[in-house]
């Protein structure tokens, strides 16, 4: 059948003339019916109910509550990911009509309505001009999206979104639904991120040690966000990627990402993080520990039980150190210097790390315990102490 033998049964002239028409796909999911449609980006925003920024002292009607207030920052987020991304991607947002739909399915010149034959059809959704659905999922991509159309639509030029709509008017049912939504979502772990994100430069900087340094590409766990009790694996990405941050000056447990704007700023920079890996990572290979978890596969384990350094702690602590040295000694001295770190007692006998570190002989992380454990260590290997870092002596 040619699509010009193809017909729908429009509303009448005054409907018609107050509406938009938008072709559709009908379908029913969860014992619901449901549409999915594609619109414009430069109309979404039109079209769309989100929620707003939370006022300060805004009274909040508990019944009216649908969804979360609008969070700026990540709303902007989005706006510069789609103007830094050409090839973007989006998923889809889902949508609620308070209201039944008016759905006009395609038609056969005699008459009946086309199926696929999966109980999905084809048709066009009339949307009174000026109606607008409520945000059910893709609140912060709805409102990103009106603001680059209202003042930059370059940026979306030709870009369409596949959105999914549900008519539900029962309030507790789309609570529900938003609840659902959300828990059904599974974040990706800061390992994966890693792996994946190629506009991260401190990703790519980690991804390519892993794969380039042979004894790290067969020793790091590259999913789980530890490395089991039992694992040959000795650091996860996320240690190296903590490494990368330390050695190149910058706090790997603050909570703002330093390195990848300085990255991003100084393109030469880029070449010292990585000359400072390669000196790290070269060094701590020959550290005894290390040495002998990679020649005993098989007593891995074993020898991490038995060492600091063979854990994520325990390279936080050796990369902050290298940091220092990195930027308080010359070259010809850097290696030096680092040969020196790597060459300490890194047993978890060490008195050094007892009663810092290693309390009760487990492995603690905070910040305390690894600031307190950098200033003795550092003490230890005759480094002048910041302000900061006296108190712990």
């Amino acid at each position: 059948m040619k699509n010009a033998d193809l017909s729908v049964a429009l509303p009448n002239q005054a409907t018609l003339t107050n509406s938009i028409h938008l072709p559709a796909l009908k379908y029913t999911s969860g014992n619901r019916t449901w549409y999915a449609a594609t619109l414009e980006y430069s109309v979404l925003g039109k079209l769309i109910q989100t929620s707003a920024v939370k006022k300060k002292n805004q009274k909040i009607i508990g019944k009216e509550i649908r969804n979360r207030f609008l969070d700026n920052a990540h709303k902007n987020e989005i706006i510069q990911y789609i103007k830094d991304e050409p090839e973007f991607t989006l998923p889809a947002i889902t949508l609620v009509s308070y209201d039944s739909l008016d759905f006009r399915p395609y038609q056969s010149p005699d008459g009946k309505e086309l199926d696929t034959g999966s109980g999905i059809s084809s048709g066009i959704l009339n949307i009174p001009l000026g109606y607008e659905f409520e945000c059910l999922d893709g609140n912060h991509r709805t409102a990103a999206i009106r603001d680059l159309a209202y003042e930059e639509p370059e940026y979306i030029d030709g870009s369409s979104m596949l959105v999914n709509i549900v008519h539900e008017n029962r309030a507790k049912k789309i609570r529900q639904d938003f609840v659902d939504v959300n828990k059904n979502a599974k974040s990706t772990t800061a390992s994966i991120n890693t792996l994946f994100n190629t506009r991260d430069k401190t990703a790519n900087i980690v991804v390519d040690l892993i794969e380039n340094v042979e004894w790290l590409n067969d020793t790091t766990e590259r999913l789980a966000a530890s490395v089991s009790k039992n694992s040959k694996d000795i650091y996860t990405v996320n240690n190296i990627r903590n490494t990368v941050i330390e050695i190149a000056g910058f706090n790997s447990q603050a909570k703002a990402d330093k390195l990848t704007p300085a990255l991003q700023e100084d393109s030469l920079f880029e070449l010292v993080v990585r000359e400072r890996a390669d000196i790290f990572l070269s060094n701590l290979k020959a550290n005894h520990f290390v040495e002998y978890a990679l020649n005993f596969r098989d007593q891995t384990s074993q020898a991490r039980n038995q060492s600091l350094i063979l854990t994520g702690t325990g390279i936080i602590i050796a990369a902050r150190i290298a940091g220092y040295i990195f930027q308080n000694f010359e070259t010809p001295d850097m290696e030096k210097e680092i040969k020196r770190l790597f060459a300490l007692d890194w047993s978890r006998e060490n008195e050094l790390f007892i009663g810092r570190v290693i309390v009760n002989e487990k492995v603690t992380n905070s910040r305390e315990s690894i600031q307190s454990t950098v200033a003795a260590l550092k003490e230890n290997l005759g480094y002048q102490l910041s302000d900061s870092e006296l108190k712990y002596i």
